[in-house]
C-alpha cells in the first residue's frame, strides 16, 4: 500500500510540469503586449523595448517558460503588470476563500447525492425513485448562477436570514463563515449532486443484483446491514470516480459563485486578471487551481486503495 501511495504522488510531478507548459504556451499566444501594459499606453517605443528586454520577453518562448517555472518552484509567481504587487501574496490572500467554498460545495453535493441515490436504488420503481429522479433533473437543469440569485432573493432579501455577499473564514469564525458560504456552496453543489446521485443509484443497483448480495438476503441479514456494510462499500468506487471527475467543474462553478456572491477568491480574481490582461496573475491562479485539482484526484486514487485493498495490490 505504501508503494502504491508513493507511486501516485510521484506521478503528480510530470503532470504538473505538463500542465504548466500547456498553460504558459496558451497564455503566451493571447493578444496583448505585457511590456506595453506594464509601461503604460503613452510610453515611448524605446521605453517599451527596454522593458521587454528587462522582462525577458525578447527571449525564446522556452527560455521564458523556464525563467517563469523556475521562479514558481521557489514560490515566486512574479508581480502584477498593473499594480506591481506580489502575486504570491495575492494568491495566499485569496486561496482560503476558494478552498473553503470548494470543499463545502463538495460536502453539500455528497450529502445530497448519497442519501437520495441510496433511497432511489433501494426503493427502485417506487414513488421515492421517481421523486429522487425528479430532484436530479431539477438539479441538472438549473444553472448555478441562477440558483444563487434565487437564494439571494429568497434567503437574504425576503427573509433576511443570510448575508447577500462577502466572505468570513470558517477557521476564524465557523458560524459566520458557514452563513456566508452556505448559499454559494448549495448553488454549486446542487447541480453536481444530481450526477453523483444517478451514479450512486446505478452502482448500487448493480451491486444489489450480484449473487453474494442475493445470498446475504437469503441468510436473513437485516436490510440496513446489507446496504451499509456490504453493498455500499462495493458501490463506492464508481461514485468516488464521479466525485473526482467533478472536482475541476467545482472550481469552474466557484468562479461563477464568487462573482455572484462577491467572494474574494481565486475564481473572481481569474476573471478580473483576464479582463485587465494581467497575464502573470492569470497564469499563477490557473496553475494553483490546476495543482489543487491534481492533488485532489491523487488523494481520490489513494482512497480507491482504502475502499478496496485489491486496487493497491494490483497497481
Amino acid at each position: 500500500m505504501l508503494e502504491y501511495i508513493v507511486k501516485k504522488f510521484l506521478m503528480m510531478i510530470p503532470i504538473v510540469i505538463l500542465v504548466s507548459m500547456i498553460l504558459f504556451l496558451l497564455l503566451s499566444t493571447l493578444p496583448g503586449d505585457a511590456a506595453l501594459i506594464a509601461a503604460g499606453e503613452y510610453s515611448s517605443d524605446e521605453d517599451i523595448a527596454e522593458l521587454r528586454h528587462s522582462m525577458g520577453l525578447d527571449q525564446p518562448v522556452y527560455v521564458q517558460y523556464w525563467n517563469w517555472f523556475s521562479r514558481v518552484l521557489r514560490g515566486d509567481f512574479g508581480k502584477s503588470l498593473l499594480t506591481g504587487s506580489s502575486i504570491t501574496e495575492r494568491v495566499a490572500l485569496r486561496f482560503p476563500a476558494t478552498l473553503q467554498l470548494t470543499i463545502l460545495s463538495m460536502i453539500v453535493s455528497v450529502l445530497i447525492a448519497l442519501p437520495l441515490g441510496i433511497a432511489s436504488a433501494v426503493y427502485r420503481n417506487s414513488i421515492w425513485d421517481s421523486l429522487c429522479s425528479f430532484i436530479g433533473v431539477i438539479g441538472v437543469s438549473m444553472p448555478s448562477f441562477w440558483l444563487g440569485m434565487l437564494f439571494i432573493i429568497f434567503f437574504s432579501l425576503n427573509l433576511g436570514w443570510l448575508p447577500t455577499s462577502g466572505f468570513v473564514s470558517i477557521l476564524e469564525n465557523p458560524i459566520e463563515g458557514i452563513r456566508h458560504l452556505i448559499m454559494p456552496a448549495f448553488s454549486i453543489g446542487a447541480s453536481f449532486a444530481a450526477t453523483t446521485m444517478r451514479q450512486t443509484r446505478n452502482a448500487l443497483l448493480e451491486v444489489l443484483n450480484q449473487d453474494y448480495m442475493i445470498t446475504a438476503k437469503a441468510k436473513g441479514l437485516p436490510g440496513y446491514l446489507i446496504i451499509w456494510k456490504h453493498a455500499l462499500r462495493n458501490a463506492l468506487i464508481p461514485v468516488v470516480t464521479v466525485v473526482a471527475m467533478q472536482t475541476g467543474k467545482l472550481f469552474g462553478g466557484a468562479i461563477i459563485a464568487e462573482t455572484v456572491f462577491v467572494i474574494p477568491g481565486l475564481g473572481s480574481d481569474i476573471v478580473n486578471s483576464i479582463m485587465s490582461r494581467d497575464y502573470p496573475i492569470t497564469m499563477a491562479l490557473i496553475l494553483v487551481v490546476a495543482i489543487i485539482v491534481i492533488v485532489i484526484n491523487t488523494f481520490i486514487d489513494i482512497l480507491y486503495g482504502v475502499i478496496d485493498p485489491r486496487v493497491g495490490r494490483n497497481k
